[in-house]
């Protein structure tokens, strides 16, 4: 499929997905690897989608390379004050160690079993005020002029007892050393812990009005 009519899907499906939604601003790119994966550069046949308002901002992903069986999610980290951020684009020890200077959002926006082919695709809607699943005291008030992350973890092969858990939360499934140092403590609560290793390992980033 060709970029354009990916980016036509893309838009025609997040219209369904939030239909009051007035689009003010669009951004699409591909995903890339993070360090903790093991591979670095684009996914080749990824591509994920932000849509931003003044009523909120929604999020469109689709990609690929991941291990079948195992459990992601999808990770809405909005950066609202991206001018205090240490660098730009901002690195994740600003939203998730200092919230409070660059006043983020970290939110679950989903999560799926990773089929046979490698793939997933997830969307999901955040509204002004306040958050659902956030990580931090802190409200969306500035979606059109935020840097947004979508960070997909990886949470190890499917625990069937606990799979309500880990497509649910952050923690579920996972083991202690599976937290990094710099996140808020509530990440190691937010879910039960588990056996598995688990990480970020894509992400996309949108630094709006670039």
């Amino acid at each position: 499929m060709k970029i354009v009519s990916r980016t036509l899907f893309f838009t025609a499906t997040m219209a369904a997905f939030v239909p009051a939604m007035a689009i003010a601003g669009e951004m699409n790119m591909k995903m890339m690897w993070t360090p903790p994966s093991g591979m670095e550069g684009k996914i080749a046949e990824s591509h994920a989608q932000i849509l931003t308002s003044p009523e909120g901002a929604a999020m469109r992903m689709e990609t690929g390379g991941l291990t079948p069986g195992h459990v992601v999610s999808i990770w809405f980290v909005v950066i609202q004050s991206p001018e205090n951020c240490e660098a730009r684009p901002c690195p994740p020890t600003d939203p998730m160690g200092r919230s409070a200077e660059v006043n983020s959002i970290a939110a679950h926006g989903g999560g799926a079993v990773v089929g046979d082919d490698g793939r997933v695709s997830l969307a999901s809607f955040i509204p002004i005020g306040e958050v659902a699943s956030n990580f931090f005291d802190t409200q969306l008030t500035s979606p059109e002029t935020a840097e947004i992350h979508l960070a997909l973890h990886d949470h190890g092969p499917l625990i069937a007892d606990a799979a309500a858990d880990m497509l649910s939360s952050y923690r579920g499934g996972c083991n202690d050393q599976s937290i990094p140092k710099y996140y808020p403590e509530i990440a190691a609560s937010f879910g039960s812990p588990g056996p598995n290793d688990c990480g970020t390992i894509q992400v996309a980033l949108f630094m709006q009005g670039q």
